[in-house]
C-alpha cells in the first residue's frame, strides 16, 4: 500500500490529534511519520500544516502527506472568495518541491503526486508572469537570440533544451521557476508536459475548472453554495411538522470540530450529554455539517480557523435557544430527557431554524427601525448614541447578534430568551430616542437639522437632545423653537448655570424635563437609561470645554452638541430655519 495515493486510511484518534496539535515539533521525534502522517484528517491535517509552517518545519508533513491532504491544504488556504492568491499557492508548491527534495523521494514520487491532486493547479500556479520561448536544441544562433529577448529577466533553459523559461526578477518569479525544475528533475516528460500545458494554458479557464472542483469537494463537507447556504436563515414555520431525522451522517470527518473546541457550556451541550454513544456521534457529525452551512451562508472562507469557531458558536447558540423555546418556560434542567428527544426528532439543522424565528423577529424589527428614517442615515442605526447604534446594526444583519454591555461595538451569539429580551429592549429604547427626539410631545426637533449639520455622519440623535435641552433653559430662549446652534455665549452659561459644583453634576431639572417627555409619549419605562445616557455625556461635555486664546469655549473642540461651528456652511449660504 502506497501512503502517497491512499486516502482511506483510518483516521488518527481524536487524543493522538491533540497530542500533535499541542505540540507540532514533536513529529520530529517519531520514527513513524510515514505511518502516522497520512492517518491525519484532512481539515485537521490544513490545520496543522499551518502551524508547522509558521514554526518553518514543514519537512515534517509534506514528504508523507498524500494527495487529499495537501489538496484539502490548497482548498482552504489559497482561495480568497472565487479567486485564487497566486503567491500563497506558489509559496505551498514550492515548499512541497524543498520537501521532497530534502527528503531524497524517489524519482517520479513528486510528479505521481501532482497528477494525484489537480495538476491544473500546478499549471495555474506558474503561469502568472512566466513566458515561454522555444528552442532548437541545434541552432544555437536562436538560443542567444532568446536569451537577448530576456536578458532583464529571470530565466532557467530546460534540461531537454527545448525551452527558455523567463520570470520577473522577484520572490514570486523564482518559485515558479524552482516549481518547474522540480518537475523537471523528476520526469523529463511530465516537465515537458507542464511547460507545453503553460504555452496553451488560459488562466481564465484554469481557475474556472479548479474553483469548480473545489466547490464539489467543499459541498462534501458541509459548504455549501451561498445560495442554499441561505435557507439555513429561514425561519421554521410555526405549523410546521419536519420529518423524524433517520442520517447518520456516516462520512462526515469531525476532528476538525472537536480540536476548535466546542466553547462554553450551554443548553445543547447538556442535552447531548443525555445521548446514548451511537446518537452523540450522529449529532456531532451533524453539527460538523451545521457549523460549515452557517460559515457559508455568512461568506466566511472555509479554511478561517477564527470564523469556524465563531461559527460554532453561532450554531451552539441558536440551537440552545431552540430548545430553551421548547421547553415553554419550563426549567430545561429539569426536562434534559424531553429535549435529547426532540433533538433527536428533528436534528440540529431544523432546530436552528426553529431557534432563527427568534432572530429573524429581531431583525425585522432593527430593519423596520432603519426604514423608517429617523435613526440612520447611510448605515443602519448611525443616528443612534452608544450603544443603540451598534445594537441596530448587529440585530439589522442576516444573523443577528446581541452586543456587549462592556464593549458594545463587540458582539456574540444570541443563546436564550434572557438575550432575546435584552435585544428586543435595545431595539424599543432606540425607537424611544427617535420619538423623544422629534415627535411633538418629545422635544419636537425637525428633522431638516439632520442635513444642515457640516458633517452629518458624525452626528447623533443624542447631539440634537442635548442641545435642546441647553436652549430651552437659555434666558429669553422662546418655546416655540426647539434646537438654535449653540454659541460660545450659550455654552458659557450652560456651564455656568447648569453644572452643580462640587462634583459638575447636572441641575435636576433637566432630567426631570427629559422624564416628563418620555412620560407624555407613554415611554416611562426607559427614561431611567435615556437621561442617564444622554444627560451623563452632557456634563461630561460641559465640564470639559476647553478656552480658546479669548478665554471661551472652543466651538472647534466641542463634542455632544450642536454649535454654530458644526452648521458653518449652513449659515454662510444665508438660509433660514424655514
Amino acid at each position: 500500500m502506497d501512503s502517497h495515493t491512499d486516502d482511506t486510511l483510518a483516521p488518527l484518534p481524536s487524543d493522538e490529534l491533540q497530542l500533535l496539535f499541542d505540540e507540532p515539533l514533536s513529529l520530529e521525534l517519531r520514527d513513524d511519520r510515514k505511518q502516522l502522517v497520512p492517518r491525519i484528517p484532512q481539515q485537521a491535517f490544513v490545520t496543522l500544516a499551518r502551524q508547522l509552517r509558521d514554526e518553518g518545519r514543514l519537512e515534517l508533513v509534506l514528504p508523507e502527506a498524500i494527495p487529499g491532504q495537501l489538496t484539502a491544504v490548497f482548498d482552504l488556504d489559497v482561495w480568497t472568495g472565487d479567486r485564487i492568491q497566486v503567491p500563497r499557492v506558489r509559496e505551498w508548491l514550492t515548499q512541497i518541491v524543498e520537501a521532497y527534495r530534502g527528503a531524497r523521494t524517489a524519482r517520479g514520487d513528486l510528479v505521481r503526486l501532482m497528477y494525484a491532486m489537480d495538476p491544473e493547479m500546478w499549471t495555474f500556479a506558474v503561469l502568472h508572469g512566466t513566458s515561454v520561448l522555444s528552442l532548437d536544441p541545434d541552432d544555437d544562433e536562436r538560443r542567444e537570440q532568446a536569451r537577448a529577448a530576456v536578458s532583464d529577466l529571470t530565466t532557467f533553459e530546460t534540461p531537454d533544451s527545448l525551452y527558455l523559461i523567463a520570470v520577473p526578477n522577484h520572490e514570486l518569479g523564482r518559485q515558479a521557476i524552482t516549481i518547474i525544475e522540480a518537475v523537471y528533475h523528476d520526469s523529463l516528460e511530465d516537465g515537458r508536459r507542464l511547460v507545453n500545458s503553460l504555452r496553451g494554458g488560459l488562466a481564465s479557464q484554469l481557475e474556472e475548472d479548479l474553483l469548480r472542483w473545489r466547490r464539489g469537494r467543499l459541498a462534501d463537507l458541509g459548504f455549501v453554495e451561498w445560495e442554499e447556504a441561505m435557507r439555513l436563515f429561514t425561519p421554521l414555520p410555526v405549523d410546521a411538522a419536519p420529518d423524524v431525522e433517520h442520517r447518520t451522517f456516516a462520512d462526515v470527518e469531525t476532528t476538525a470540530i472537536e480540536l476548535a473546541g466546542w466553547g462554553h457550556k450551554n443548553l445543547l451541550r447538556q442535552v447531548l450529554e443525555h445521548l446514548d454513544p451511537g446518537q452523540h456521534g450522529v449529532r456531532t457529525r451533524e453539527f460538523t455539517l451545521l457549523v460549515n452551512e452557517v460559515m457559508a451562508a455568512q461568506r466566511f472562507e472555509p479554511g478561517d480557523t477564527g470564523h469556524q469557531q465563531r461559527a460554532i458558536h453561532q450554531a451552539q447558540a441558536t440551537v440552545s435557544l431552540a430548545l430553551e423555546m421548547l421547553a415553554g418556560g419550563r426549567d430545561p434542567q429539569d426536562i434534559t430527557g424531553e429535549l435529547s428527544q426532540h433533538l433527536t426528532r428533528l436534528g440540529l439543522r431544523n432546530l436552528f431554524r426553529l431557534g432563527y424565528r427568534a432572530l429573524d423577529k429581531l431583525r425585522r424589527a432593527a430593519l423596520s427601525l432603519h426604514r423608517e428614517g429617523r435613526v440612520s442615515l447611510s448605515l443602519v442605526g448611525s443616528l443612534l448614541d452608544r450603544p443603540w447604534n451598534f445594537a441596530v446594526a448587529a440585530l439589522a444583519g442576516w444573523y443577528p447578534e446581541l452586543v456587549q454591555d462592556a464593549q458594545p461595538q463587540k458582539t456574540r451569539p444570541i443563546a436564550n430568551l434572557r438575550d432575546v429580551a435584552r435585544a428586543t429592549q435595545l431595539i424599543e429604547q432606540a425607537a424611544a430616542l427617535s420619538r423623544l427626539t422629534f415627535d411633538r410631545s418629545g422635544f419636537g426637533i425637525d428633522p431638516v437639522w439632520v442635513t444642515r449639520v457640516d458633517e452629518p455622519g458624525r452626528l447623533t440623535l443624542g447631539d440634537l437632545v442635548r442641545t435642546a435641552a441647553i436652549c430651552r433653559e437659555l434666558p429669553g430662549h422662546t418655546q416655540s423653537v426647539a434646537l438654535t446652534p449653540l454659541t460660545q455665549d450659550d455654552l458659557s452659561w450652560a456651564r455656568d448655570n447648569l453644572l452643580l459644583a462640587p462634583d459638575n453634576r447636572l441641575a435636576p431639572r433637566l432630567a426631570e424635563h427629559m422624564q416628563a417627555r418620555l412620560r407624555d409619549l407613554g415611554l416611562e419605562q426607559h427614561a431611567p437609561t435615556l437621561t442617564e445616557g444622554l444627560l451623563t455625556r452632557l456634563a461630561v461635555e460641559l465640564a470639559a470645554l476647553e478656552p480658546d486664546q479669548q478665554g471661551r469655549p472652543d466651538l472647534t473642540k466641542t463634542g455632544g452638541v450642536v454649535t454654530i461651528q458644526s452648521v458653518g456652511v449652513w449659515l454662510r449660504t444665508g438660509l433660514t430655519g424655514n
